[in-house]
């Protein structure tokens, strides 16, 4: 299971079974909880000799000879692979229809395009045309042409949002990374948007992919920019309430209306000429990674709001801080 055959594990510290990111605190609490304890029992991520990871249950308990004069921890390992494979297979029906309502619409914003391609082209092909109207048939291709690269260029994004590189991060660190997005999506010109104070910002760390979550909020700034009007704002705010973290995007802007609330998210659905609505869908995808929520209040020709809600941890406790004895236990 462990493919050891070649690495004896005789005369080895258990330690050596663990990733480097468990060593510090997974490990130590799982020694602790089965010597002062009642033993540990939970899932983990093992190192395998061929230097592949492999997922186990394990079991510890402590027996004590006292004839020899020495106690003895016994690990209970058990491969669970098979079963964190069964537990995917069992998300894919959803995933299957969320990718059968892309295609089907991605079927039709390209359908369109082509068609008016085809059609300008054959045009071309088969009538005299005044030069007049020559021109306009190679404006309406090339600019057709170029919603079909767009599209593409979209659709790359979208997939290239990668699984969440999850580490400690904090609110500064967030909107940090945020700023660069939406300066670099705007050419550095983002006066509409009203930050909130770095010195007002909480300072603890909680547990996320910092990049991923700047591209979601980004994504809702986007929404946002091109629902208000001249004067126009956008507000961004954050705070920490317990093992939450909450973010929230509040624009002034024309709202959405109450018929077209319940789609937002979907792929492709938008209000807006020469939009492909894939922002909020991306927004969610990445709030999902995060096993977060958001949730969308608007009202028509005043505003919307927006609250990302993501759990602090997605850690178990015994992974994330060591357990200290009570010295006062008695």
């Amino acid at each position: 299971m462990l493919e050891y055959e070649d690495m004896p594990l005789i005369g080895q510290n258990m330690e050596s079974l663990f990733l480097p990111d468990d060593i510090e605190i997974f490990y130590p609490n799982i020694l602790n909880l089965t010597l002062k304890g009642n033993g540990f029992e939970g899932e983990a991520l093992l190192r395998k000799g061929s230097g592949a990871t492999i997922f186990v249950h394990i079991s510890t308990s402590l027996y004590s000879d006292n004839e020899m004069g020495y106690d003895l921890l016994i690990f209970a390992i058990q491969d669970i692979s098979l079963l964190k494979k069964m537990e995917k297979e069992c998300q894919r029906p959803e995933r299957a229809m969320g990718l059968e309502i892309i295609t089907d619409q991605i079927s039709h914003q390209i359908r369109n395009p082509i068609v008016s391609i085809g059609g300008f082209a054959l045009r071309l092909a088969k009538a005299q045309v005044s030069p007049k109207e020559y021109a306009r048939y190679i404006e309406i291709i090339h600019n057709e042409a170029k919603r079909l690269e767009y599209l593409i260029d979209r659709l790359v994004e979208l997939a290239k949002v990668h699984h969440g590189r999850f580490s400690s991060a904090t609110l500064g660190n967030i909107f940090e990374r945020l700023m660069y997005l939406l300066e670099r999506q705007n050419k550095g010109d983002v006066p509409k948007i009203i930050f909130p104070d770095a010195k007002t910002l909480p300072v603890e760390e909680f547990y996320c992919d910092p990049e991923l979550v700047a591209l979601a909020i980004s994504c809702i700034v986007k929404n946002s920019l091109e629902a208000i009007k001249d004067n126009g704002k956008v507000f961004l705010s954050s705070k920490i309430e317990g093992d939450r973290i909450i973010i929230k995007v509040k624009d002034d802007g024309c709202g959405i209306g109450p018929e077209s609330l319940p789609f937002i998210f979907d792929p492709f659905f938008t209000t807006k000429f020469n939009s492909l609505g894939l922002g909020l869908t991306m927004a969610r995808r990445i709030v999902n990674e995060h096993k977060g929520s958001i949730d969308v209040y608007s009202i028509p020709d005043q505003g919307t709001e927006v609250t990302i809600t993501l759990p602090r941890e997605r850690r178990r406790e015994v992974r994330r801080r060591l357990i200290v004895e009570n010295k006062d236990k008695k």
